[in-house]
């Protein structure tokens, strides 16, 4: 099957734009012609990418119409989305993916969502919760994966670290390891072994 991957939260701050664009970026790097859908208002994905450079094309909700001439489609889904857009896009994407940060009203939040899809009948193995921001110290990311494992969902064992990176990367319009800094590139790998691990 194509990969077709929502990335979708309900809570802000999780970084989710940066996973759409970097799936994104990784899916066309390995040869696919790729779309990244800009489902938020905000329109964060797309003034990232607005500089250009971006190995793929991104386009917003319109961009639904067009998903079967690509090979990859990620979407960076509206902030906050409602039970009817949950529902929608958890019945017509390969994966889901929720990134999620490692403190405890992540997990909350991640548990109405997953309701949601749960009553919509999207299969729980599609679905694949995401650690982001981790700081690499303490306990929170391992109670978090407990905790979120407790609930019977798939956490991916790769985490992407908490980095500034980020922020730079995205007032640069470039990706993170474009940044110039070891922590840039190395978040790079973090989510190159992320999306290994989803599609696998």
């Amino acid at each position: 099957m194509k990969p077709r991957i929502a990335i979708m939260s309900r809570k802000g701050g999780v970084g989710k734009t940066s996973t759409a664009i970097h799936f994104a970026a990784h899916l066309a790097y390995q040869g696919q012609h790729t779309l990244l859908i800009d489902g938020d208002d905000r329109g964060y994905a797309t003034t990232w990418a607005r500089q250009g450079g971006m190995p793929f094309e991104v386009d917003g909700v319109g961009g639904l119409m067009r998903v079967g001439e690509y090979d990859a489609v990620v979407i960076d889904s509206q902030a906050d989305p409602s039970e009817a857009e949950i529902t929608t896009l958890g019945r017509n994407v390969s994966q889901i993916v929720l990134p999620a940060v490692p403190e405890a009203q992540a997990v909350s939040g991640l548990a109405q969502t997953v309701g949601v899809l749960d009553r919509a009948g999207v299969p729980r193995e599609r679905l694949a919760v995401l650690l982001t921001m981790d700081t690499r110290v303490g306990t929170a990311t391992r109670e978090a994966r407990e905790a979120l494992e407790g609930l019977g969902l798939r956490v991916l064992g790769q985490t992407i670290r908490d980095t500034v990176a980020f922020r730079h990367a995205s007032g640069q319009g470039v990706l993170v390891h474009r940044v110039g800094n070891t922590a840039g590139k190395m978040a790079w790998l973090d989510y190159e072994t992320a999306l290994r691990e989803l599609l696998a």
